[in-house]
């Protein structure tokens, strides 16, 4: 069973899909990924879902350059957009998040899960806190598992936020997971680690992630997509 909180997935905003489709293929060896057309153009964008074993990475182009994704992705050009963790009570997180007067933009059911998202300005980063029955399981499964590809990196392991003030936020997100701090500004989760650096003019959010390499010879190389550095660890 998946250990709770962790992260499960991070989103990338990109200009052209299918060419960070083909760069995201070719870096990790995805032949296959998961997308729900309809939903998303409801949302404005167009995507796939690309599946390690149990972690995913989301590619999104804005479908409209005149919506607010796309005057970002035009501004900024790639970037990280979002960060996805899965939590065991997502009412406990967002009475905990009352306290420290933060809502989510939304909280509702999607394919009988209870998923939210936050505003950047309360998490450093466009956040999604999702409850998910059974834990081990994720959106779109069992699909979404059938496409996995471990072959290049096994998992999401870390993901590093930009912020102005990173030990406020590690903190915010402390209290919100109910998760100590190992040091200032980083959050250990199960079998993940958020860390918070500090931001600049051109760094700001969701800046790099953690994949646990396959073959160990790759320990130490990263590679840049959307925006981010994807870093191979042990």
């Amino acid at each position: 069973m998946t250990a709770v909180p962790c992260i499960r997935q991070v989103v990338l905003l990109v200009p052209d899909l299918e060419q960070a489709l083909a760069e995201t293929r070719e870096a990790f060896g995805f032949t296959s990924g998961t997308r729900d057309p309809e939903s998303m153009a409801e949302l404005g964008f167009e995507h796939e879902v690309c599946s390690f074993g149990d972690t995913f990475l989301e590619l999104c182009a804005p479908l409209a350059a005149d919506s607010g994704p796309g005057r970002l992705v035009d501004r900024k050009g790639a970037l990280g957009y979002m960060l996805v963790v899965q939590v065991a009570d997502l009412q406990a997180a967002t009475d905990r998040a009352a306290a420290l007067e933060i809502a989510p933009l939304f909280a509702q059911d999607f394919e009988g899960n209870r998923i939210s998202q936050w505003h950047p300005k309360a998490l450093g980063t466009l956040a999604e806190l999702d409850q998910v029955e059974p834990q081990d399981s994720w959106h779109f499964a069992p699909r979404i598992f059938d496409a996995s590809c471990t072959e290049v990196a096994r998992d999401i392991v870390g993901a590093d936020l930009a912020v102005p003030d990173p030990e406020a936020m590690a903190r915010t997100w402390s209290q919100v997971l109910d998760v100590p701090l190992a040091d200032p500004t980083t959050l250990p989760l199960q079998d993940t680690i958020v860390r918070f650096v500090r931001s600049s003019v051109e760094s700001t959010g969701l800046v790099a992630v953690d994949v646990a390499a396959a073959d160990p010879a790759r320990v130490g190389d990263s590679v840049r997509l959307g925006g981010v550095d994807f870093r191979f660890v042990a």
